[in-house]
């Protein structure tokens, strides 16, 4: 009984601390507007492919619209990066 106490109370106090840190990030990312898409699709010679993909470059949208236009304009891509504008990856 005498080694099961320090380690409840310790073990508790790590989740105490996890809680606490999980608690403080007050920040939230905004779905609704700044958001870019890109794909690894390759180059391609269509003008309403190079449109595509320079409006998916050019013009932030919300995360949803950003990631659905993305995914029209895949054609042989095999992944879709989002990005706020602060560069936080998604």
């Amino acid at each position: 009984m005498k080694k099961i106490s320090p380690l409840l109370i310790g073990t508790s106090l790590i989740f105490i601390t996890a809680t606490g840190f999980a608690d403080s990030s007050s920040t939230s990312t905004d779905l609704k507007s700044n958001w870019t898409c890109s794909t690894n699709a390759s180059s391609s010679s269509v003008s309403s492919d190079k449109d595509a993909d320079k409006q998916m470059s050019q013009n932030a949208k919300s995360a949803e619209e950003a990631f659905d236009f993305a995914s029209k304009n895949c054609r042989d891509c095999t992944k879709i990066t989002c990005e706020t504008s602060n560069n936080s990856t998604y």
